[in-house]
């Protein structure tokens, strides 16, 4: 085993000059990459190799890199199949804001105001890379096993000069055939106490060079069948699309003209970005021309969070990433949340609960002047048919005797006010637990389309709501969530090779070298 341990981690500077910063809102995840055409974007950092460490396994090869924070510098085919994809690196490193990272996004709004690269909209945003002036993220540990690569980082915040985000980002990395398996792992260490609103994360982004220009995914209301695959890319002399996406599979794959490249697939992910920056189609990896896509789902960085998740890049043909992520355990067809110890993936808007860590049930603070207030599932996919009553195990204490239940259809791109995706139902506000019936059997408006999202939510004609509710669970028995979901069976349109199962890759699986971490504000 080779083991190599950065305690004193010195970052290099080169020099970035930002062409200019995008415009969507503060609440959503945004690329850290330059996308104003015409002006001076960031000089190229040193294209040393002293810091990459790869591992591969016959068919690919994926490397990190101390001097990229220890994010995935690299992932290439080792066969270039007959000519129709490059052995070269696929991942795109102009600059510290590309690579296969995690990003992290929470408030203030105001954190990163001061930004003199032009970021100044970021809010608080350590990435694993490293920061917007070119000051490397503090790599605590790296060690390298014959088919595994750990690192541990403290993040820099993108825009601001050399700071540290109070948190450890963290990635065990290993192969699997054609098939790159990461465990990722969060730690929150914030001395700012305050429980922001959720916001898009990037858990992960992945930059590839502008040959994988063709970004593929399904968004239609018959998944796991096979059905089209809707493409996007870039329409030259366009030199920028950017924005959020919503498959209703869980994955994306960014490939070249011969459908060969990478997906990246998330279990039961089904909020996403997808980008491309530039015009000319090509380029190698410190060219400033990318694809993107990122799996961006919402969640709350509580202070004292632990957050840990998977994710798989598959390498090959179009038709090889769809086959695989179709043998990956699914969504389950019912929905069930049961908030035992998590929040499940729910987040809140103009409310926040009691914090972590959470006991058995969730307890939200309802108080809002504008009446304004959401709880909010993660992003899903479900077929209403399959939900015709839901069951809210809660209790209330508002002043209203109603509370909304509103719903985003798959295709919508965000929850719409309209009569016709909400329905009102009646609580009791006795601060005691009871467990409603949502019956939505006779609702057309329900019954017949796909469903992306549920909100339970304050009804703004009402009365002013000062109060609480809180949520135990939610789920179409009445007796409540069986500790087992469901898992639909496979569904392919032809033999797929199923690897044999392995265990996963878990925390402690390599030896950790920890020093003691501090964090220190820029002045």
């Amino acid at each position: 085993m080779t083991r190599i341990l950065f305690c004193n981690f010195i970052a290099s500077k080169y020099t970035f000059f930002v062409a200019g910063i995008l415009l969507s809102g503060l609440l959503n995840a945004q690329p850290h990459t330059p996308t104003t055409s015409g002006l001076k974007v960031y000089s190229p950092l040193r294209r040393a190799v002293d810091g990459l460490q790869t591992i591969e396994n016959g068919q690919i090869r994926v490397g990190v890199n101390a001097n990229y924070g220890g994010a995935i510098t690299y992932l290439a085919f080792l066969d270039n199949h007959g000519g129709l994809v490059s052995t070269n690196n696929m991942v795109n490193n102009p600059d510290l804001g590309r690579q296969v990272q995690i990003a992290l996004y929470s408030g203030p709004a105001n954190y990163s105001e001061k930004s003199t690269t032009g970021w100044s909209n970021l809010g608080w945003d350590p990435i694993q890379a490293g920061d917007s002036h070119g000051n490397v993220s503090q790599v605590v540990t790296l060690e390298k096993q014959q088919n595994q690569l750990y690192v541990k980082t403290i993040p820099k915040q993108f825009a601001l000069n050399n700071e540290p985000g109070e948190a450890t980002i963290e990635h065990w990395i290993r192969l699997e055939g054609n098939v790159v398996k990461v465990h990722a792992k969060v730690v929150m260490n914030r001395s700012d106490k305050t429980q922001y609103e959720a916001r898009q994360q990037e858990f992960p982004c992945a930059y590839l060079n502008g040959d994988y220009h063709n970004m593929w995914f399904y968004k239609d209301n018959s998944p796991y069948t096979n059905g089209s695959l809707h493409l996007e890319r870039i329409q030259p002399p366009s030199t920028t699309i950017f924005g959020d996406v919503f498959p209703t599979e869980p994955w994306m794959a960014s490939v070249n003209d011969n459908g060969y490249g990478v997906g990246l697939y998330v279990k039961d992910n089904y909020e996403w970005k997808r980008g491309y920056f530039g015009s000319d189609l090509g380029g190698d990896e410190f060219s400033t021309v990318a694809s993107y896509i990122a799996a961006t789902n919402r969640v709350i960085l509580d202070y004292n969070m632990v957050y840990e998740w998977d994710y798989e890049l598959i390498v090959g043909h179009l038709n090889e990433i769809r086959s695989y992520v179709y043998n990956k355990p699914r969504l389950a067809a019912n929905i069930n949340y049961r908030f035992d110890t998590s929040r499940k993936g729910w987040y809140y808007g103009h409310a926040q609960d009691t914090g972590l860590p959470i006991n058995g049930k969730l307890h939200i603070y309802l108080n809002d002047v504008e009446n304004n207030i959401a709880i909010s599932s993660p992003y899903g996919f479900w077929n209403a048919r399959a939900n015709p009553k839901l069951y809210l195990r809660a209790a209330f204490k508002t002043q209203n005797d109603k509370i909304r239940f509103r719903w985003r259809r798959s295709e919508d791109q965000t929850i719409y006010g309209t009569g016709d995706r909400f329905m009102d139902f009646p609580i009791i506000n006795d601060g005691e637990f009871h467990t409603y019936e949502i019956n939505l059997s006779g609702n057309d408006n329900w019954l017949e389309h796909s469903i992306g999202q549920i909100v339970f939510a304050t009804i703004p004609e009402g009365p002013k709501i000062d109060g609480w509710a809180e949520f135990e669970w939610l789920s179409t028995s009445k007796d409540g969530p069986t500790d087992k979901p469901t898992i639909d069976p496979p569904i392919v349109d032809k033999p797929v090779v199923i690897q044999e199962p392995v265990a996963p890759c878990v925390p402690g699986c390599a030896p950790i070298a920890v020093k003691r971490l501090t964090y220190v504000r820029a002045k």
